[in-house]
Parts: C-alpha cells; sequence; structure tokens
C-alpha cells in the first residue's frame, strides 16, 4: 500500500519536471526564432554592411522584425486555437 503513496509523489516530481523541460524549450525557441528573424530581416536589409546602419536600413529592419512577429502571433493563436 505505501507503493501507492510513493506513486503519487512521483507523478508530482515527474509533473514539475515535465513542466520545466517544456519552460527550457519555449526559451530555446524564442531564442532560435529570433536569431532567425534577424539573420532574415539583416539580408534583406543590409545588403552591404558597413560601420552603422543607415536610416532606411534601421527603417527596414524594424519593419520586418514587426512582420515576423505579427505572422508568429497569427500563426501561434491559429495553433492554440485549434487544440
Amino acid at each position: 500500500m505505501g507503493g501507492g503513496m510513493g506513486g503519487g509523489v512521483g507523478g508530482q516530481d515527474e509533473g514539475k519536471m515535465i513542466q520545466e523541460v517544456q519552460q527550457q524549450l519555449r526559451a530555446q525557441y524564442v531564442q532560435e526564432f529570433y536569431q532567425t528573424v534577424r539573420d532574415k530581416c539583416f539580408k534583406a536589409c543590409v545588403p552591404y554592411p558597413g560601420s552603422s546602419l543607415s536610416s532606411s536600413e534601421q527603417k527596414c529592419l524594424s519593419r520586418c522584425m514587426d512582420r515576423y512577429q505579427d505572422a508568429t502571433n497569427v500563426v501561434t493563436k491559429a495553433v492554440l486555437g485549434s487544440q
């Protein structure tokens, strides 16, 4: 009978561990996502890198990042809505 109680505690520990792993995966996904977006936007907006960004390059980067963020929000809502 004591094994039944131990199983409950183990289940709680397992649940906590799963939540921690999920949180780490989310953080890693966000980091990789933004790195990808930065790379893609930089390639699209800065054809000839120099020591500083021009005004038009800054605006392009800002718009590009905003578009990726908006697209991600739409996809995330669609995915979460379908669960």
